[in-house]
């Protein structure tokens, strides 16, 4: 999952909260290194460090110090998902198309063919970068079986 962390909140019990792009909130338990990477368990005792934890550049991860990070891949595999914060529609986008695209063992390159949208640009809708056409979500969703809509909120 090509996801990107938008922003962390460390809390208490070890526990790192991260919001992603795509607006999934999800926990994950610094704990669960600890038998496989005992030199985690420094973040127990060392409050500091735990505290002063940085968000690495474009949200590729949790950075504690030069021994110590995760990456933005262990936390989306292994975090526990506890919600859903709103967020912008590009984002979303971007979340149901590669999500669309991995449920159906595409890569970028098969689903350009497929759909006859580069593949530099479904990178970037994927990244949330891009401003699509209607016409090219449409082929898009065409190929992954998705449905282009718009909804109002309030129902």
């Amino acid at each position: 999952m090509n996801q990107n962390i938008k922003e962390i909140k460390m809390k208490d019990n070890l526990i790192v909260e991260a919001v992603f792009f795509c607006g999934i909130v999800k926990d994950f338990d610094v704990s669960s290194l600890f038998e496989k990477h005992p030199e985690y368990k420094v973040l127990e005792h060392d409050n500091g460090l735990w505290k002063n934890a940085e968000l690495l550049p474009q949200g590729s991860g949790v950075y504690f110090n030069d021994d110590l990070d995760l990456t933005v891949d262990e936390i989306w595999k292994y975090g526990k998902t506890v919600g859903k914060v709103s967020v912008e529609p590009k984002y979303e986008i971007a979340y149901a198309i590669s999500s669309a695209r991995e449920e159906h063992g595409l890569s970028q390159k098969q689903l350009s063919q497929l759909s006859g949208v580069t593949q530099c640009d479904i990178s970037r809708i994927e990244g949330g970068v891009a401003n699509p056409t209607i016409e090219t979500l449409s082929k898009i969703c065409k190929v992954l079986g998705l449905k282009l809509s718009i909804s109002n909120k309030s129902t």
